[in-house]
């Protein structure tokens, strides 16, 4: 988490943004900010707006409505219009679209022509030690490996000291363990030098990993803003609540002021307060204990295949209740074996509970109001 960022005036702000091609909306009131040196993750599934949002920012694409403001200067609303070029956004992309005929001494200093030339080979120079490729400056893209790309272009987009960074799947294209470590340092610098950053990608993993705020996108829409933490462990639909892990979904019953599920009674949450519809009760694999013995409001299950991950085993338990099938995480010095009957209980208090047809219903209204001051 970027502590820099905590307690910051906002340099990004998005206000009911929305891109409309045809009669689809790839973006739809979008409405939400970065502070400075904040590290912010447009997060969902391939083709829910996130990679749009990124371009109406950098201004690769004209808005339908809203506005998109930079610090106190309007960059686009439906009387202003600040080009690309004039916006001064770094971006990385995907593919990170060096110019292969170029060193990456000259890739880095072709986004400096705004600086005086005598500046620009310095600049660029200082840039590439920055990822610790200085030593590479005369060589071509073509001799580099993919984390080594990835490098070049964060320096690229970085030298002439953005007002935000934008970057789009920077990571995707690298193998897993070089990932991993190109994310981190990466992450490291853009924190050292307090750049505010807007990040797309579809790993929640990832997300939660590097962010300072998630803004989970889906079909266009927010979803839900917050931190790591606020959506892996508050998430405000069932969506969200699905996006982040594997979800064990049980029905229960509203019983007046309680919901009844086979794991026993929980008094009725806010956000079902008014609700009439059937319930799901969610909880995440690792949230479950599995007994070999009988414990209280435990339910008894069979065990109908355990799989070894690594650091723990995943099994596939059939309640005997109702022949629910639930996904479960236990210890990886815990084992259990086929056709094994157990005990199950899960902690109530710790569970999400929705309506059942809250499948991509957004957040509250309220709640995005929040999440940007204008």
């Amino acid at each position: 988490m970027n502590a820099y960022a905590e307690h910051s005036a906002n340099v990004l702000t998005i206000y009911n943004l929305s891109k409309k091609f045809g009669s689809r909306f790839a973006v739809n009131q979008a409405t939400w900010s970065a502070t400075s040196g904040q590290i912010i993750c447009l997060l969902g599934h391939s083709g829910c707006g996130k990679t749009t949002m990124l371009r109406l920012i950098a201004g690769m694409e004209t808005p339908t409505s809203g506005s998109i403001q930079l610090e106190h200067n309007v960059l686009w609303n439906e009387e202003q219009h600040i080009p690309a070029e004039a916006r001064n956004i770094g971006l990385v992309f995907q593919d990170y679209a060096l110019f292969p005929h170029l060193s990456v001494l000259e890739n880095v200093m072709f986004g400096l022509k705004k600086f005086p030339k005598k500046q620009r080979q310095e600049i660029a120079e200082q840039a590439l030690k920055h990822v610790s490729m200085h030593h590479h400056m005369h060589s071509y893209p073509y001799t580099l490996s993919g984390g080594e790309q990835q490098r070049v272009a964060l320096a690229r987009a970085l030298a002439p000291k953005p007002h935000v960074l934008l970057m789009d799947e920077p990571f995707s294209n690298l193998d897993h363990r070089l990932r991993d470590q190109i994310r981190q340092s990466t992450i490291d610098l853009l924190i050292q030098t307090a750049t505010t950053t807007v990040i797309v990608t579809h790993d929640p993993e990832e997300a939660l990993q590097i962010a300072d705020q998630i803004i989970l996108m889906h079909q266009g829409q927010i979803i839900q803003i917050g931190t790591p933490k606020q959506l892996y462990l508050q998430p405000s639909t069932l969506f969200a609540a699905r996006y982040f892990s594997a979800l064990n979904e049980i029905p229960a019953q509203r019983l007046d002021q309680q919901i009844k599920t086979i794991f026993g009674q929980v008094t009725v949450p806010k956000n079902l307060a008014d609700t009439k519809e059937s319930i799901s009760c969610c909880f995440r694999p690792h949230q479950v204990q599995v007994s070999r013995e009988p414990v209280t409001d435990a339910v008894t299950a069979k065990v109908l295949s355990s799989s070894f991950m690594g650091h723990a085993y995943q099994l596939r338990l059939q309640l005997a209740s109702d022949s629910t099938i639930i996904l479960v995480q236990v210890d990886h010095q815990q084992h259990f074996s086929a056709n094994q009957q157990v005990y199950v209980s899960v902690d109530l208090a710790a569970c999400f509970f929705f309506a059942s047809s809250d499948d991509t219903s957004i957040a509250i209204t309220s709640q995005l109001e929040q999440a940007v001051q204008v």
